[in-house]
């Protein structure tokens, strides 16, 4: 069983690309030396040696995460560490088998602080601003955050729908009933989904973007008023669940189509994502 200390810690709104260098400071900061570090896109092990030659020695293995980065500490005698290039105590499950030894918890209270502290966002060099200052950023459809994004798929989303359902002239795809559910449950789902850019986000403007033109529709081929909406041709799906549900019921058939719907939105939501990401990394400064 390995002796030493260890702890865990969450940093919300901490940018990985970030931290790493404010890790390697502490390192430098508490008389490290780095002995060995294995890095990735989303992860990083770092491991430092005394410089003294003897003592304590200490690794950090920081994460990736949505909102933050997850931070693991372990100090631990610098017989009990391995020597070898590429190997790590983080990897070996030493987190949960630990003997607490008291020096290597000592030093871990002076380290931890020092990774914890709240490092005061630097203002962006002016040469990497994406927009020009003196503009409100959602003017640019806020590219950073998604919101604006979002709220503008749903709403060419719905207004899509809405034609298509309710105002689009009597011409030949009307008769095609393939040509009409890909149209309306696939690719104006999509069209909203792609703008809100996260998979949730995207399921809700695929729902909304059918459903709520569906509503009216509904309601008008199902007599229950807005007489004139519902124009034949119609729809066929909406046409074959309403045949299924008499009345009142029919106000159903919009949540149940909005359900289906959403996952087309859920997918065109993680296509956008990727395409542009809701958080956008902007350049470090340099000391």
């Amino acid at each position: 069983m390995v002796r030493g200390a260890a702890d865990h810690f969450f940093l919300r709104g901490m940018d990985y690309e970030g931290y790493y260098p404010i890790v390697l400071g502490v390192f430098q900061n508490n008389d490290f030396l780095v002995a060995d570090t294995d890095r990735v896109e989303d992860r990083a092990i770092v491991k430092g040696i005394p410089r003294s030659g003897s003592g304590l020695a200490m690794e950090i293995e920081i994460r990736r995460r949505p909102k933050g980065v997850d931070v693991h500490v372990l100090v631990v005698p610098l017989e009990e560490l391995p020597r070898e290039t590429g190997r790590f105590l983080s990897r070996q499950g030493v987190f949960v088998s630990i003997s607490t030894d008291p020096a290597c918890r000592a030093k871990l209270g002076e380290v931890v602080p020092s990774l914890k502290r709240e490092f005061e966002t630097r203002p962006t060099d002016p040469r990497f601003a994406r927009t020009p200052l003196h503009i409100p950023e959602w003017v640019f459809f806020n590219l950073r955050g998604g919101s604006v994004t979002w709220l503008i798929g749903i709403l060419l989303g719905i207004l899509g729908g809405a034609y298509f359902l309710l105002w689009s002239p009597n011409v030949l795809y009307r008769d095609n009933d393939v040509l009409n559910q890909g149209l309306l449950f696939l690719i104006v789902p999509w069209f909203a989904g792609i703008w809100a850019r996260t998979v949730v986000r995207g399921y809700v403007a695929g729902f909304l973007a059918v459903a709520l033109p569906a509503v009216l529709y509904v309601v008008s081929a199902a007599g229950l008023g807005l007489p004139g909406l519902a124009r034949p041709p119609g729809v066929y799906l909406l046409d074959g669940f309403l045949s299924h549900f008499s009345g009142a019921a029919g106000l159903l058939v919009p949540a149940v189509v909005g359900l289906l719907t959403g996952v087309s939105g859920a997918i065109a939501g993680a296509v956008g994502g990727r395409i542009f990401p809701v958080e956008m990394k902007r350049p470090a400064l340099t000391p």
